[in-house]
């Protein structure tokens, strides 16, 4: 239970979210119980809700994180109560200070990126390739190519759509790309690809800087890329599974990194500026990580004979 001078002050609170700010029942009471775990954790140190600082909510906060290992949501629902807790106390004069105003915002969690096994790419690339080869017809080059330009340099389909005939290198199977922030980089692409550009370039019908364009000979569109990567995805029986132009370029990520290639070289081919960003992808390869660990390390071989 809190002190009386805490519980007044949450009490009135409550009362005031209830009602002149019509807060739900379900949420007053989230409020409700956040404050009084605060105040228990302040009673701890001699300190009430009035006297609380910057740094007793930090404290609470990691608390919280370490002892009841709360997600980044339940995080943000506590900080959320905190906060307006002691804007309304301020508005009333009843602090000097808000506390909250030194707290740095939580950072949202990251999320795994969505990706495709080696198998899927292949089988649809394969799809792609056999389309063209049957059809030998402008848009059905001009997807093989483009799709296969996607997975095999990992670049952002805006990229791709933007790429101009002149960064184009075939014979040195190389791009010049203008990323985020103007900053130019270098890419390569395999044998595939090149083989796949070759017979596009050569079929299409229309003069333009862009490389690839649409079937009125306007440049390709990254909204006109995704509504053709749904039409064949469909047709290839892949219909049930979310694909997007994106998602080759993640697993042209994932795909690097599961072979054995170096983050600084996945973060220079993806154009990332923070080696953080290109972090993420580490994860989804954390179960080779982990055999790799067990066949390798003599420490980890001998736990292992030891089960």
């Amino acid at each position: 239970m809190s002190s009386p001078a805490n519980e007044k002050n949450i009490y009135i609170f409550l009362e005031y979210l209830q009602k002149e700010r019509r807060y739900s029942p379900y949420t007053v009471d989230n409020y409700g119980r956040t404050l009084r775990q605060f105040s228990q954790f302040l009673e701890e140190r001699d300190l009430t809700l009035v006297q609380a600082k910057t740094q007793d909510l930090a404290d609470f906060l990691a608390y919280l994180k370490t002892h009841h290992h709360l997600k980044r949501i339940s995080q943000a629902n506590r900080i959320s109560a905190l906060r307006t807790f002691y804007r309304f106390l301020r508005r009333r004069g009843i602090v000097d200070c808000d506390p909250t105003d030194g707290l740095g915002k939580l950072n949202k969690e990251k999320k795994l990126p969505n990706f495709l096994t080696v198998g899927e790419v292949e089988f649809l690339l394969n799809h792609l390739k056999q389309k063209a080869r049957e059809k030998q017809d402008f848009p059905s080059l001009r997807n093989w190519a483009f799709f296969e330009l996607l997975y095999s340099s990992g670049l952002r389909v805006g990229e791709i759509t933007q790429l101009k005939i002149k960064n184009l290198d075939l014979a040195s199977k190389m791009v010049k790309v203008k990323g985020k922030g103007g900053k130019e980089r270098i890419v390569p692409f395999n044998e595939s690809t090149q083989e796949a550009l070759r017979e596009y370039l050569s079929h299409c019908p229309f003069s333009r800087e862009e490389v690839f364009l649409s079937q009125r000979g306007t440049p390709l569109t990254s909204r006109g890329a995704r509504k053709i990567l749904e039409a064949i995805t469909k047709e290839a029986g892949l219909g049930g599974k979310r694909i997007s132009p994106h998602v080759f370029r993640h697993s042209f990520a994932t795909h690097l990194l599961g072979g054995g290639a170096e983050l600084r070289m996945v973060q220079e081919a993806l154009g990332h500026s923070s080696l953080s960003t290109t972090q993420i992808y580490t994860h989804l390869n954390w179960d080779k990580m982990k055999r790799v660990y067990q066949e390798t390390h003599p420490h980890a071989k001998k736990v292992k004979n030891d089960d």
